[in-house]
């Protein structure tokens, strides 16, 4: 998923549009492309670092690393993200809207890892792609729905909802807003279900889980607070820490209550770099 869209936005750059002069838009990190040429796009590469439960469900945490890719027409506004967005393109967009594909990662299960889950299946690392839609009503707040089928891992569907306020103050801008997280029947069964054969396995092992079986709805629910800052006109950093909640059927399986966590939390670091282009001609000055 991450390499498949992000594919598929480098493959974004190589469409000519509207032209517009490299030195209209103070990027001052960049070499300005030989007279006679214009830039394009500006381009936003990022890599971002943090923590996070190690599967759905879980008291143990692991680190991660991503990266991360946004294109945009030079001269056009950049639109608000969260660092804790899904990977995403908008393809269709306006100062309203935008729509387009969407995908995520979600950390594999394995019970080699956990011997509390001992007698359960592990789950693959699931990829799932699916699409997104924004909605930005004023120029302070958006609202973000999305809806995404796994293509690997687990076999079900996933979606999400949240929305962000924000305010800036010079190269400071503070956010908040809440997340929603739904998941299908499917979904909830891979990560929360106990068949009983697994149960008694696990009692055996000296594990404590009872048979349960988990149905899909709302699975958890939370908030999401960040700080971006602008380093300069190139380069920023941006922070995020999200709390949430398992609810609905899967808060109540024995997965999360005896041998994990109701309890979510995440947090990370992201850096990330501008620069313009035209046909992916440019020159990074340090």
């Amino acid at each position: 998923m991450k390499i498949s869209l992000r594919a598929l936005a480098i493959a974004a750059t190589l469409v000519s549009g509207a032209a517009a002069q490299a030195d209209e838009y103070n990027l001052p990190g960049l070499i300005t492309p030989p007279p006679g040429t214009t830039a394009e796009w500006i381009v936003d590469v990022s890599g971002m670092g943090g923590i996070a439960p190690s599967f759905p469900g879980a008291k143990t945490y692991s680190f991660f690393g991503l990266p991360g890719i946004a294109i945009r027409r030079a001269g056009e506004p950049e639109r608000f993200s969260a660092p804790d967005d899904s990977l995403s393109l908008a393809i269709l967009k306006n100062n309203l809207f935008a729509v387009g594909p969407a995908g995520r990662w979600v950390n594999n299960r394995s019970i080699k890892n956990y011997h509390e889950l001992f007698g359960l299946s592990d789950v693959n690392a699931s990829i799932e792609v699916g699409g997104f839609v924004e909605f930005t009503p004023v120029p302070w707040a958006r609202v973000r729905g999305e809806i995404r089928k796994a293509v690997s891992g687990y076999d079900g569907w996933a979606a999400y909802l949240g929305g962000d306020i924000w305010q800036k103050w010079g190269r400071l801008t503070l956010s908040i807003g809440p997340r929603l997280d739904f998941g299908n029947d499917q979904y909830a069964s891979a990560f929360f279900s106990v068949d009983p054969w697994q149960a008694a396995l696990n009692q055996w092992s000296g594990g404590r889980l009872t048979a349960y079986r988990a149905t899909g709805g709302l699975v958890d629910a939370g908030v999401t607070a960040a700080a971006r800052y602008e380093l300069s006109d190139t380069w920023r950093v941006s922070a995020y820490g999200t709390y949430q909640a398992l609810t609905g059927s899967v808060s109540n399986s024995p997965v999360a209550t005896r041998a994990g966590s109701t309890n979510q939390y995440a947090a990370g670091i992201e850096l990330r770099y501008s620069f313009l282009t035209k046909d992916l001609y440019w020159v990074p000055k340090f």
